[in-house]
């Protein structure tokens, strides 16, 4: 049996402390992982990588992001990747892409792609497919102070409703 839209819950989550963070390990970054949809990327060597409505974060440098995160309180979870991710694949994958495209592109498309994974269609999905590999590591918290939170229920069309409304 197959259950749609199931609540997902993430727990042991830490707050970022610089000491305590690896910027050469791979990460699944989830901005504000309570919205409707969240946005996702991936980072590996201290390179991000996300694909959004208004083009591509292509080998953009992490302390940057990590600066921007901190100066506007933005809520961020890193989830720590135990996968074979290379620099090299991020940057083949996302290269390929322009921008989301209601209906077709999703953020979630260029990382699938890259981790060699086919079924996701949203974060709890994918979530569930790394859990199931044992490639989920460290969760790590940005402006979050919660050591648990669930993550909102939401539909594929919930998602392309969003890249509609980003397009206007």
């Amino acid at each position: 049996m197959v259950l749609l839209n199931c609540k997902t819950m993430l727990s042991e989550i830490v707050a970022y402390d610089q000491s305590d963070f690896s910027l050469e390990s791979r990460y699944l970054w989830v901005w504000n992982p309570t919205n409707i949809p969240p946005h996702m990327g991936l980072s590996v060597d201290s390179r991000y990588f996300s694909l959004k409505a208004n083009g591509v974060d292509l080998n953009s440098d992490l302390n940057d992001l990590i600066e921007i995160i901190t100066r506007k309180k933005l809520p961020v979870l890193a989830i720590e990747l135990n996968t074979e991710l290379t620099l090299e694949d991020c940057e083949n994958v996302f290269s390929s892409y322009e921008r989301t495209i209601a209906h077709e592109v999703t953020c979630l498309n260029p990382i699938k792609t890259a981790l060699n994974i086919q079924v996701p269609r949203k974060l709890s999905e994918l979530l569930d497919e790394l859990d199931i590999k044992g490639a989920l590591g460290k969760k790590i918290a940005w402006n979050i102070e919660q050591t648990s939170i669930e993550l909102p229920e939401y539909s594929t069309e919930d998602i392309h409703a969003y890249l509609v409304s980003l397009s206007k």
